[in-house]
């Protein structure tokens, strides 16, 4: 017979520790364990959002793309993230433009309203004219 199993202790990190002891892991070699990180994170919520947003600016291109995949999980308000984001848009680094831009898909369209002075919406499209004359 097994002996009784002790109750789990709380945890004594403050939740700003676990995120920032989160970021700090984004910078593993391994895609799998960087996309788990992003998910933990993600299930956070809100207050790992501006940490992440630091994480985009980072040295290590692991840790900013990972950054990038958590934020597009969290999908924060657009004017709290689309700046930064479009900003690492332009990084040397093509996978974290990739996480960027999953982000930027995750976010955009979210809410009703469009990030000011971001997201410009198009003009409408010029009918196409149909071969025998007219418009479709």
């Amino acid at each position: 017979m097994l002996g009784a199993i002790p109750a789990a202790q709380p945890s004594s990190l403050t939740t700003e520790e676990t995120i920032a002891a989160l970021v700090e892991a984004l910078d593993d070699d391994d895609g799998e364990v960087r996309a788990n990180i992003a998910m933990a994170l993600a299930n956070l919520g809100p207050a790992a959002v501006t940490p992440l947003i630091v994480a985009l600016e980072d040295s290590n291109p692991r840790r900013r793309g990972g950054a990038a995949q958590a934020i597009g999980q969290i999908r924060p308000p657009v004017g709290m993230a689309v700046t930064p984001l479009l900003r690492a848009m332009k990084d040397k680094d093509d996978d974290v433009r990739r996480q960027v831009s999953y982000a930027l898909s995750r976010i955009i369209g979210r809410s009703a309203s469009p990030a000011p002075e971001i997201i410009q919406p198009r003009p409408p499209l010029d009918p196409v004219p149909n071969l025998l004359g007219g418009t479709r």
